[in-house]
């Protein structure tokens, strides 16, 4: 995707907190643009996913950990929030239109700070802005819808955001902070015609998250026929047979070397904790131990093509293959087939019952796993020949999706490119 561009503009002014404004463009105060309209407090109990009650209420920390693109698109997004029925609301409630734009008002980091979304495709559908937001309403036409939350996405805005912010744990920022902070605004034509090149990219970006989910769709079912023996590869007719898991194939934990011994760590072997597992193929990890580390603790290395399983926490029930050579921790499970047995199609079939034998395990709080539960699962098998050949189906799946999920990001990076171009101004758009 491609678009007409000038050359980078002559800039005339400069901004001690906003940077080089360019001709044309102006810093308006956001109450200068924007109406605040009222906002609502609810706690989470208050809320549902699957109630009757058609009362959207947007909560800040969705906009933080949820809502991923810059619009809220209510014709694509179904993961919001309903005020339960039983809740009494204010009388100074006001509901949200298209185009106006919701800020959080609070974070635990400084990247968070005055994180927005714009709201579209209402369609008469009543929406309340939530807990720790502001909301914003323009009622001056200084702005063009789709335009509107791209103001506060404008990198030197966001830096200027921070220097607003207060608080240790938390950050937030206060509402006459907010009023009297000045943003960059271009020419409505301009504003416009930016808004119409990142919506092209939103829309691709969209096309192929559905494409993706559709894959893993015909790829779930695709694992629920062939690993239950419900669909044979042609060729295959004996008997599947039922194991447990600990008498096909050994296995083992690690770990962790002493924190307060520095000697332990970036060194040169992979760190592969149970956080590293959600890769689904490990190929690299955010740590690294040192052979000391490894020498005085019990953590273990593992080679290519194990089967991991991360025993406890939020990742419990995750299975990886790790590609690379490192160490585990105690919160991970190594998994070494014998040989009769396919390595890649126990992963498989480990990847479709974990969540089950995960649920079993919770009970009211975080599930917890052990070496000597897993080696007590019980599955059925064929033998080697067909495993192999079901193992490859599948991997053949999970590479297109994998093919799929990198040209996913190649699009987010283009368009956080293209963001950072456009909202500065450092490319002028042609506007004729």
């Amino acid at each position: 995707m491609t678009h007409n561009t000038d050359t980078i503009p002559t800039k005339i002014q400069q901004d001690a907190k906003l940077g080089v404004i360019p001709d044309g463009w102006t810093t308006p105060k956001i109450s200068e643009v924007f109406q605040f309209i009222n906002t609502t407090s609810f706690s989470r109990n208050q809320l549902n996913y699957d109630g009757d009650n058609e009362l959207f209420y947007i909560h800040y920390g969705d906009i933080h950990a949820t809502y991923k693109k810059p619009l809220l698109d209510f014709e694509i997004e179904n993961n919001i929030p309903r005020l339960n029925s039983d809740v009494e609301l204010p009388s100074s409630i006001q509901y949200l239109k298209d185009g106006d734009v919701i800020i959080a008002d609070a974070s635990e980091d400084y990247e968070g700070v005055g994180e927005a979304i714009e709201m579209k495709n209402l369609n008469g559908k009543k929406v309340i802005s939530g807990l720790h937001t502001f909301a914003l309403r323009d009622l001056k036409n200084k702005t063009v819808p789709g335009f509107r939350t791209y103001i506060f996405k404008n990198p030197n805005v966001k830096k200027a955001l921070k220097t607003i912010a207060t608080g240790s744990k938390v950050y937030g920022i206060s509402k006459s902070n907010v009023q009297k902070f000045n943003i960059v605004l271009p020419p409505l034509p301009e504003q416009q015609k930016i808004a119409q090149i990142l919506s092209t990219w939103d829309v691709a970006i969209n096309k192929q998250e559905i494409l993706i989910a559709q894959k893993q769709e015909q790829k779930r079912g695709l694992m629920q026929q062939l690993l239950t023996g419900k669909k044979r590869l042609s060729g295959f007719t004996d008997e599947w047979e039922e194991v447990r898991l600990g008498d096909i194939s050994k296995s083992f934990s690690g770990g962790t070397p002493s924190s307060q011994n520095k000697d332990f760590y970036n060194g040169n072997i992979h760190w592969i904790k149970s956080g590293e597992l959600n890769q689904v193929r490990i190929c690299n990890t955010e740590d690294y131990i040192t052979e000391l580390g490894l020498n005085n603790s019990s953590a273990k290395i593992v080679e290519p093509n194990t089967l991991l399983v991360a025993m406890y926490g939020a990742t419990a029930g995750v299975c990886a293959i790790t590609e690379i050579r490192g160490a585990i921790n105690q919160a991970v499970l190594a998994i070494i087939p014998s040989k009769k047995n396919d390595n890649e199609f126990l992963f498989q079939k480990l990847r479709m019952i974990m969540p089950s034998i995960v649920h079993a395990m919770t009970q009211g709080g975080q599930p917890n796993l052990s070496g000597g539960i897993i080696k007590k699962v019980k599955i059925n098998i064929p033998e080697l020949k067909e495993q192999q050949k079901i193992a490859e189906v599948l991997t053949a799946a999970d590479n297109e999706i994998t093919a799929l999920q990198q040209q996913l990001q190649q699009l987010k990076t283009q368009k956080q490119g293209l963001m950072q171009q456009l909202l500065t101004g450092n490319v002028r758009l042609n506007i004729n």
